[in-house]
């Protein structure tokens, strides 16, 4: 992760330098975007700001401490087959961050776990990444709260902290989950794959990425992304970055 102070604010933003730090509800928002979402839209999601106050940030600030940090969606392809099963999940906690054991197997899941996973995998119309997002958070929840299972906390649960997993643990977790579970007699769908939509070939070159929809993810380089005389392709001096 990389860390940039906006102009209008006092704390940190995290951005990912890599496809696997996205955070699950990064990605679902990203997976969201409706064909003819701009640039502003794009990095909107990762600022936690509207599209307008995207629009309004200083020109030089995008282009040399954001751009360069999220090129890295411009000029690779996801590879989620190099997600391999963690033996924990790192979830907000509080003033910091709880780690939690994934365990080996769903034999010890309570009855009302097993029958909303269930619910999850015969749900047809639930999207994939929400599927994914449902299941994090009733497999974790009790662990979490060192409680019991609530049905009725896990859709809060689910959005303001199961969210923010980073995919590369959060997507083959929930693979994991979504084919062990015995709640439901029905296959797991193709589309729960580790790749969360289907495959599509790179859009034209002359093609901007916005115009593609969800292709986006196979640009080849950032609209908008001019570099002022002098800069260079990385991180300026003033984004700290970790990992």
């Amino acid at each position: 992760m990389q860390y940039v102070t906006l102009p209008t604010a006092t704390t940190a933003t995290s951005l990912p330098t890599r496809w696997g730090e996205l955070t699950l509800g990064q990605f679902v928002r990203l997976t969201e975007l409706p064909e003819g979402s701009d640039v502003y839209n794009f990095l909107s999601v990762f600022l936690n700001l509207s599209p307008l106050e995207v629009m309004n940030l200083p020109h030089a600030f995008v282009n040399e401490q954001v751009l360069p940090v999220l090129d890295f969606a411009a000029g690779t392809v996801p590879d989620f087959e190099r997600f391999t099963l963690p033996p924990s999940i790192l979830l907000p906690f509080e003033f910091g961050e709880r780690q939690l054991p994934v365990a080996p197997s769903l034999d010890i899941i309570t009855f009302g776990q097993a029958t909303d996973l269930g619910a999850v995998l015969q749900d047809a119309a639930m999207p994939v990444l929400q599927k994914r997002l449902r299941a994090l958070a009733i497999v974790f929840y009790p662990a979490y709260v060192s409680g019991d299972y609530d049905s009725d906390a896990i859709t809060d649960f689910a959005e303001k902290v199961c969210s923010q997993a980073i995919i590369e643990d959060a997507l083959p977790i929930t693979d994991f989950f979504l084919t062990s579970t015995t709640a439901s007699g029905a296959a797991t769908p193709a589309s729960s794959s580790a790749f969360p939509f289907p495959e599509t070939s790179a859009p034209p070159a002359s093609k901007p990425w916005w115009k593609n929809g969800m292709r986006w993810l196979w640009s080849t380089r950032w609209p908008l992304a001019t570099k002022r005389s002098g800069a260079t392709s990385g991180a300026s001096a003033g984004a700290k970055s970790t990992r």
